[in-house]
C-alpha cells in the first residue's frame, strides 16, 4: 500500500512539473530575441529582448498592430496597415537605407527600429508615462550575448 501511495505522489509531482513547465514555456512564447545575423553580418551590439504581448497591451490591444506592422502603398506613397500582412521588420528593411522610386527613403533595419521603438519610448518618457528603454545600453544589454552564443562573429 505504501508503494502505491508513493507512486501516486511521484505521479502527481511529475504532472505538476509538466503543468508548471508547460506554463513557463507558453508564457515565454512571445519573448523574442532581436538579433538579425542575416542582416548584420558582424553585429557590434548585443541582441535586444522584446516582449510582443507587453507591447500589444501597452499600445491598445489587437487594434494596435498598425503602429509597428506596415507595408508601403505604392499608390498612396505611404505606410499602411494590411491585416494578415504582419511580418518582421527584417522582411522589408535591410542593412542600408534604400532610396525608393518615388524619392522617399526606406530606412535600414537599424534605423527602422530606432525610428519606431526609440522614438515611441522617448515620446512616452517626455510626457512622464511608463515606457521602455531608449538608450543603447538599456536595449542592447551585454548579458544578452549569451542568448546567441555560437551565432556571433568575432
Amino acid at each position: 500500500m505504501a508503494k502505491q501511495g508513493a507512486k501516486i505522489v511521484v505521479g502527481l509531482c511529475v504532472l505538476g512539473l509538466l503543468l508548471v513547465g508547460g506554463y513557463v514555456v507558453l508564457a515565454q512564447d512571445d519573448v523574442m530575441v532581436i538579433f538579425h545575423k542575416e542582416v548584420f553580418k558582424r553585429p557590434e551590439r548585443p541582441p535586444v529582448v522584446f516582449t510582443h504581448e507587453k507591447h500589444v497591451e501597452a499600445l491598445g490591444g489587437d487594434k494596435s498592430c498598425a503602429k509597428c506592422h506596415h507595408v508601403y502603398d505604392e499608390d498612396k506613397h505611404e505606410l499602411v496597415y494590411e491585416e494578415g500582412e504582419e511580418t518582421g521588420c527584417a522582411d522589408c528593411h535591410g542593412f542600408k537605407d534604400e532610396k525608393m522610386a518615388d524619392g522617399s527613403i526606406k530606412p535600414s533595419l537599424m534605423n527602422a527600429y530606432h525610428i519606431n521603438c526609440v522614438k515611441c519610448h522617448r515620446a512616452l518618457a517626455k510626457v512622464h508615462k511608463e515606457t521602455g528603454p531608449y538608450t543603447c545600453g538599456e536595449c542592447h544589454k551585454k548579458g544578452n550575448w549569451k542568448l546567441v552564443e555560437g551565432e556571433r562573429s568575432e
